[in-house]
């Protein structure tokens, strides 16, 4: 990864266009939005695979839980539904703190500290709560849809670079403005700082008490946009 942004070899030129991103991040890797309420601890998170994002949090015993929003704002209580028929929603089912996909079946589901949970059955995430937590995401954000020159949008392909939409227009709204910059025709892009944050599940690192942890890394993230087309022009973070 380059260490600076080289503003000189983009084509601005590009016609922005709306992508269908899929996340192309190795198992086990995922971002999270910062957290702005206390969750409790043991938590287990809600990772959407199609985006490589945290959308929430669940916490409880029993099949009961109380929801979390990915900000860590309560959402009240939800029973998770044990036995088929099922709507389809992810095929998220939560595992140790992280998530086995496409109704993979368990004998015993288990929540990070543990606890044994469920005592059999496949587990899904129902369509409603899945709507309920990624509506959550666009909270304060824009209405327009972000586009992407190809350029920009060639680099969401890399385990690398790739950084979720939602992350990328919080960057935008809520980031630290930076050094404008100017583009072809006298274009003016802006740029946006924020700090942000990549966890990855282990199955070799354990804490004290002999349990799997996640990992956490904090990078800066840069974004230039040209704000009239709502265009990603470049991002980067190191």
């Amino acid at each position: 990864m380059d260490d600076d942004i080289n503003i000189r070899p983009f084509d601005y030129n590009d016609i922005g266009r709306v992508y269908d991103f899929k996340s192309p991040l190795v198992e086990g890797e995922y971002f999270a939005l910062e957290l702005t309420d206390t969750i409790p601890s043991g938590s287990v998170p809600v990772v959407d695979e199609d985006s490589g994002m945290c959308i929430g949090y669940l916490y409880g015993i029993s099949g009961v839980y109380d929801v979390y929003d990915a900000t860590g704002e309560y959402l009240g209580k939800y029973e998770l539904p044990l036995v088929s028929p099922l709507i389809d929603p992810l095929d998220i089912i939560l595992l140790g703190g992280w998530f086995v996909k496409n109704g993979a079946k368990l004998t015993t589901l288990l929540k990070g500290g543990g606890t044994s949970l469920v005592k059999a059955g496949t587990i899904k995430l129902t369509d409603h709560l899945i709507s309920l937590l990624r509506g959550r995401l666009k909270i304060g954000l824009s209405p327009r849809t972000l586009k992407f020159t190809p350029k920009a949008a060639s680099h969401m392909a890399e385990a690398e670079r790739y950084v979720p939409i939602t992350i990328i227009e919080k960057a935008i709204r809520y980031g630290q403005r930076g050094i404008d910059t100017k583009g072809r025709s006298a274009l003016i892009l802006k740029r946006y700082i924020t700090k942000i944050k990549k966890y990855r599940y282990s199955s070799k690192i354990k804490n004290l008490n002999g349990k799997n942890i996640n990992e956490v890394k904090e990078y800066t993230l840069e974004v230039v946009v040209d704000e009239k087309t709502w265009t990603v022009t470049h991002f980067m973070y190191k």
